[in-house]
């Protein structure tokens, strides 16, 4: 028999988006299984440019270059500071001064700014990063992630339970 003889499975049917949905057995999770999952398909479809924020600690010297590279790899569209579509701040919102690199951050931030990337294309990035991991550093980037403007802002960091951890609320709570 020739290979093209043989019954090939059926592909998956493809979330609608930006990128290639062509199922690969090597690929793991790619931009239109995450919002299969999630069902956000149509934020993956639209064309308005939300700004979403990424809070992390220390500085990832690479994050713009590493977000290329999983941007290209799953066919989504360029997101750079040329295009200003991506936008990196320290926590007092400058460019430039930023914090400390440390690697273990770095490779969360990278994940980060990959996942946004995954689930909503055409979104703008901003990263904000705090100078350190502890709280003061952190609220001080979400802060500034506010009054960037951010509409919806990602903050993977945490820590374990603790007696008056509720005092953090409203500082938790932006509109």
């Amino acid at each position: 028999r020739r290979s093209s003889d043989l019954v090939r499975p059926a592909p998956r049917a493809a979330a609608p988006q930006t990128g290639s949905c062509v199922p690969d057995a090597n690929s793991g999770y790619r931009p239109c299984d995450l919002q299969a999952a999630y069902e956000l398909t149509s934020l993956a479809a639209s064309r308005h440019g939300r700004l979403v924020a990424v809070i992390d600690a220390y500085d990832d010297p690479n994050a713009e270059a590493d977000l290329g590279v999983y941007r290209a790899t799953y066919g989504l569209p360029a997101c750079t500071t040329a295009d200003k579509c991506f936008r990196k701040v320290n926590q007092a919102g400058q460019h430039g001064h930023y914090p400390t690199p440390d690697a273990g951050w770095a490779q969360e931030t990278s994940l980060d700014l990959d996942m946004v990337s995954a689930i909503c294309p055409n979104c703008h990035i901003l990263l904000v990063e705090a100078n350190s991991s502890g709280f003061g550093d952190l609220f001080a980037a979400l802060h500034e992630a506010v009054v960037l403007k951010a509409k919806v802002i990602s903050d993977s960091w945490g820590t374990g339970e603790f007696d008056g951890e509720t005092s953090f609320d409203p500082t938790l709570d932006a509109p």
